[in-house]
C-alpha cells in the first residue's frame, strides 16, 4: 500500500494518466498532479497531442488556457480526445467570455490557482462519470457518442 494525495492505493495499481497541454504548462499544476498519484505528460502544443494520444492513452486531458486564442487548442483536444474528459484550467484573471466558451466545450474546468483538494475532487468526479459509462474509456464508445 502507498499513500498518494491523502489516499491509500495498492502497489502495482495502474496510475491514471493525464496529458497536460499548454503553451507553457503550469509547473505547479504538473507537480501537484504527480503528487496526487497521476502519471503526467506535458506538451506545449495541441499539434503534438495527435501523435501522443494513441500511444499514451490518457484518462484525462488538462488544457491550460492563458489567452482567448487558446480556445482553438481546447477544441482540438476535445475533438482528438474521442470522449476522453477534457478539463480546462485557467487563471482567475481570465475574461468571462473565454470562461463561458470553455464551459460549453470542456467536461469540467479549474480556476488556477486551485487547492489540491479542488483539483482532486474535480478529477475524481470525472473518474466517477467514466466509471458510469458517461465517457468512453480505452477507445470504447459510450452511449450518446457519434
Amino acid at each position: 500500500m502507498v499513500r498518494v494525495g491523502g489516499e491509500v492505493k495498492e502497489k502495482g495499481a495502474e496510475r491514471k494518466r493525464i496529458l497536460l497541454i499548454g503553451e507553457k504548462p503550469d509547473a505547479w499544476l504538473f507537480a501537484m498532479l504527480q503528487e496526487e498519484g497521476y502519471e503526467v505528460a506535458a506538451l506545449e502544443s495541441s499539434c503534438r497531442v495527435w501523435g501522443v494520444h494513441r500511444l499514451y492513452r490518457p484518462h484525462f486531458i488538462v488544457v491550460h488556457l492563458r489567452y482567448p486564442k487558446d480556445l482553438a487548442m481546447l477544441e482540438e483536444c476535445v475533438a482528438m480526445g474521442n470522449g476522453v474528459p477534457v478539463v480546462a484550467a485557467f487563471s482567475i484573471l481570465t475574461k468571462k467570455a473565454l470562461i463561458d466558451a470553455v464551459k460549453e466545450k470542456a467536461a469540467s474546468s479549474i480556476i488556477l490557482p486551485a487547492k489540491p483538494k479542488t483539483i482532486r475532487e474535480t478529477l475524481r468526479s470525472l473518474e466517477l462519470c467514466e466509471d458510469e459509462g458517461q465517457f468512453p474509456a480505452d477507445g470504447k464508445e459510450s452511449l450518446g457518442t457519434n
